[in-house]
């Protein structure tokens, strides 16, 4: 059983969003996955990257969905995404340093980073969308 499970509490209903938000929980089940299968620390450094790599796509889509609607939040909403972008790259260099290594406090960490931002600033988005 995957570690988050897509349902409709999760989603927005901005297909893009949520297209993309699927992918993110994907790439946090893979690494679940590997870390069931006790293979998650020789995989952790490429998931890592997938992680940051589509985090970085996923949030500069997001703020340009804000920007073309002229969210009145962008600022605070970038902010946040900064600050979530730094979590991972210091789990990643902590990683890299020998520091951390997978195991259920990471995989919950990285659950709930994703779940709350969702829950809490994106769904603020849906909102503003559909007043």
């Amino acid at each position: 059983m995957p570690f988050i499970v897509w349902n409709d509490n999760i989603g927005l209903g901005i297909k893009e969003i949520d297209d993309q938000h699927k992918v993110l929980i994907d790439i946090i089940n893979n690494l679940f996955d590997a870390m069931s299968a006790k293979r998650a620390n020789e995989i952790l450094g490429g998931i890592f990257k997938e992680l940051i790599d589509y985090t970085r796509y996923h949030f500069s889509a997001e703020e340009g969905l804000m920007e073309s609607y002229k969210y009145p939040e962008i600022a605070q909403h970038k902010s946040e995404h900064e600050k979530l972008t730094t979590q991972v790259l210091d789990l990643q260099e902590q990683f890299l340093q020998g520091k951390v290594m997978v195991d259920a406090k990471l995989m919950n960490f990285l659950r709930d980073w994703l779940i709350d931002h969702i829950h809490t600033s994106d769904k603020k988005i849906w909102r503003f969308l559909n007043a």
